[in-house]
């Protein structure tokens, strides 16, 4: 069984910036299934020491799906640091590790490269399970890097949309310098040539999602270019990822996009008895994220009862390097029961192999809340757990803000971010005090975190509207202005960023609705920014979805994910309990330029 490393960047040039892809398939084409250990060795020899602990080594790759042209690679892990060699990253796949891909990418980056040889070789090794030999045998695969002043340009690729409908046509174009330039859909070639301009027109583009790499070469060295298309069916409200055949007995009682809006994460719930419990974590990667089949991570009962007072908590993921899957976070007392207030945080790390999944951390600095919302976004330079308002224990609404790296060490921040050091005195925000109010991040161009948004909400469980929208941009809020819904009536309890799918649009969308007079009303609408001025576009809601008509008592959740709206809404019945939605996803093909992520 042998393996290649076809259609990978092999060229450097010293003092700029590095950027490798490496891509490893099987030569027959056959499923790579990881276990042990995944080394990549003498990156020393590209990037100096004292810039070798910011060079990021990730591992992505293409699941082996059956269909071979319908998903993107995705991100795998993040390889480790080892300081007692330098130039080595190193990961360990658990033993239990079941996912096959048609192909690996090792993608490494760094600030500027450092080389003083015409070339360098890493060494990549890795074991297949899928070897048929005992013990399986350790595939070590020499990569030369060439170092070139003169190599060949990609000077642009691109296509002329990224979000398409299904079986519609998509043109590749491209401007390129070098010897030969090939273009592939993963490992299958479309098109070889030597032209410096050219195109490649898909005529039917197939459902799912296409990821398209330029290669272009210029005698041994060769570079590479990747964009993505997404394909979709029409644009509108589905439900079809919902638990069904073997899985219809669960139902999804609480949900969270990943970090990186790689995975879906939920808590799955099961009904015996007229009992409703916890059963188990489930989660859908960008693979599987239109399917009905959620993989489990089993709980314990132990665990499980851990987490029974968490189960209508805010949720959220975020995973560092080092980690599989990450760790789920239950912030603080329910959504929308207000007489479930809590200022504990419980923590599932996923890739635990012994021990309790689950830690429950008592007794954070911040108030004993409930109707609260959160989100991870930056604080400083990395990603954290934000906490925004909610009601305390005796009903009255909050506008204070914490933020934690860890879901154990709480900051409260002031209006302009900085930290306040006296924790026991918080910092009120400029915007009133509310409960049930929507979150959303934005995001840039590049898929990075641009600014928060808060908006909606009630002065507390069951009171009166709190219809306004501010945007944190990293330095200070802003109230939106002007922006109007049905009149000023209450706007949401749910946002959500879809990427700007127009050169007018903010990405923001708002879902559900609440006015006094009608008792309930259903929203959705697009934020649009016009000459600087905020409005809003009614969107099509004729898959006729009475979700969207909350209450008092409801929160939508949301999550940005395959480039799609998810949500589902809570509603606190009482002494009935709570109802869940089903989980929603609203297809946005309309203009073909929403940001993809993976």
């Amino acid at each position: 069984m042998g393996y290649v490393t076809t259609g990978s960047s092999n060229s450097v040039t010293n003092r700029e910036a590095l950027a490798l892809d490496i891509m490893i398939a099987q030569e027959e084409k056959k499923a790579i299934l990881l276990m042990g250990v995944f080394t990549v060795e003498n990156l020393d020899t590209l990037v100096a020491a004292a810039d070798l602990k910011k060079l990021s080594c990730e591992l992505w790759a293409k699941t082996d799906d059956g269909n071979k042209t319908t998903t993107f690679p995705v991100k795998i892990c993040e390889f480790l640091y080892d300081n007692n060699n330098l130039g080595k990253r190193t990961y360990n796949f658990p033993r239990d590790y079941s996912d096959a891909y048609t192909y690996l990418i090792v993608k490494i980056r760094a600030v500027k490269c450092t080389v003083t040889t015409p070339s360098a070789t890493l060494q990549l090794s890795f074991k297949d399970k899928n070897v048929a030999t005992d013990p399986k045998p350790l595939v070590s695969l020499p990569f030369t890097v060439i170092a070139e002043e003169a190599k060949p340009e990609i000077n642009g690729f691109e296509s002329d949309k990224t979000v398409v409908q299904r079986n519609a046509p998509v043109t590749l174009s491209w401007n390129v310098k070098g010897s030969q330039y090939i273009l592939r859909e993963g490992l299958e070639e479309l098109k070889r040539g030597t032209a410096e301009t050219d195109y490649h027109t898909i005529a039917n583009i197939a459902n799912g999602d296409h990821s398209y790499t330029l290669e272009v070469q210029k005698g041994t060295v060769s570079i590479t270019k990747t964009i993505l298309v997404r394909a979709l069916g029409e644009s509108k409200l589905y439900s079809n990822a919902n638990p069904t055949g073997a899985f219809a007995a669960y139902k999804i009682g609480n949900f969270c996009a990943a970090q990186d809006a790689s995975y879906l994460y939920s808590v799955m719930l099961k009904t015996e008895n007229k009992k409703t419990q916890i059963d188990h974590i489930g989660y859908t990667n960008t693979n599987e994220g239109f399917s009905e089949n959620w993989h489990r991570i089993i709980l314990s009962d132990e665990e499980k009862n851990k987490l029974k007072p968490f189960a209508t908590a805010p949720l959220l993921h975020m995973k560092s390097a080092g980690e599989l899957y990450g760790r789920l976070f239950f912030i603080g007392g329910s959504y929308i029961k207000p007489m479930e207030s809590g200022n504990a945080v419980a923590i599932v790390n996923m890739d635990a192999e012994t021990g309790s999944r689950v830690m429950v951390v008592e007794n954070r600095p911040w108030a004993s809340r409930t109707g609260h919302s959160c989100a991870i976004f930056p604080h400083g330079d990395q990603d954290k757990i934000w906490l925004m308002g909610g009601v305390d224990e005796w009903g009255a609404a909050l506008n204070d803000i914490w933020v934690s790296g860890d879901g154990k060490v709480w900051d409260n921040i002031g209006a302009n971010g900085n930290v306040n050091p006296d924790k026991t005195s918080t910092v009120k925000m400029p915007w009133k005090s509310r409960c049930l109010s929507g979150v959303a991040t934005e995001l840039d161009a590049n898929g990075s975190k641009k600014a928060l948004w808060m908006g909606g909400g009630f002065s507390e469980i069951g009171g009166t509207e709190t219809p306004d929208i501010w945007k944190w941009d990293k330095n200070n809020w802003t109230l939106i202005t002007p922006l109007t819904i049905n009149n000023n009536s209450y706007l949401s309890s749910g946002l959500s960023f879809l990427g700007k799918d127009t050169i007018d649009s903010t990405g923001i969308f708002l879902l559900g609705g609440y006015q006094e007079q009608e008792n309930k009303k259903k929203y959705f609408y697009r934020v649009t920014l016009n000459n600087g001025k905020y409005g809003s576009n009614q969107m099509d809601t004729a898959a006729g979805v009475d979700s969207f008509a909350t209450t008092k008592q409801s929160k939508i959740v949301t999550g940005f994910f395959k480039g799609c709206l998810w949500y589902m809404v809570f509603t606190n019945e009482g002494d009935l309990g709570i109802t869940y939605s089903d989980l929603f996803y609203w297809v946005p093909v309309a203009t073909g330029q929403t940001l993809i992520l993976t």
